[in-house]
């Protein structure tokens, strides 16, 4: 039983939280990074999104990133979106994806998360909170 527990306990301190990895980068050029934590990480293709993250696009960046419910999204230059919130439960495929789009433009894709439920996903800007619902969308806050 000791040995048992201490493998429990291993597993979990040498494993990374499930929930910590919501999506993926595909894409990026130009000046694009993540900011987490007060740092701006510089991205490339496989760089991993958790809950809190921003993406911040420069004059001449741009990022694609596709999330673990099947949401893609792409960012054209001058963007910073914030992943607020996102629980997606895989066996259900429910959960909530909010994102908040400070300025620049954001193409995206609706996942599983907004075909299971049309209220579960949105993008709130400064002046609005647009609803998507299995949708394709362009927003663009200046």
């Amino acid at each position: 039983m000791r040995h048992f527990l201490l493998g429990v306990l291993a597993a979990g301190l040498f494993t990374q939280p499930a929930w910590a990895d919501i999506g993926r980068i595909k894409s990026a050029s130009g000046n694009a990074a993540i900011e987490r934590g007060g740092k701006l990480l510089p991205i490339r293709p496989g760089f991993v999104i958790e809950t809190g993250d921003t993406l911040v696009t420069g004059p001449r960046g741009r990022a694609g990133a596709t999330f673990v419910d099947n949401t893609r999204l792409s960012a054209g230059p001058g963007t910073r979106l914030t992943f607020r919130v996102f629980d997606y439960n895989d066996t259900t495929q429910s959960g909530r994806f909010v994102s908040v789009l400070k300025k620049g433009t954001v193409a995206v894709m609706s996942g599983r998360i907004a075909r299971n439920d049309p209220q579960a996903m949105r993008v709130e800007t400064p002046k609005n909170i647009f609803v998507l619902r299995r949708a394709r969308a362009v927003l663009e806050v200046k």
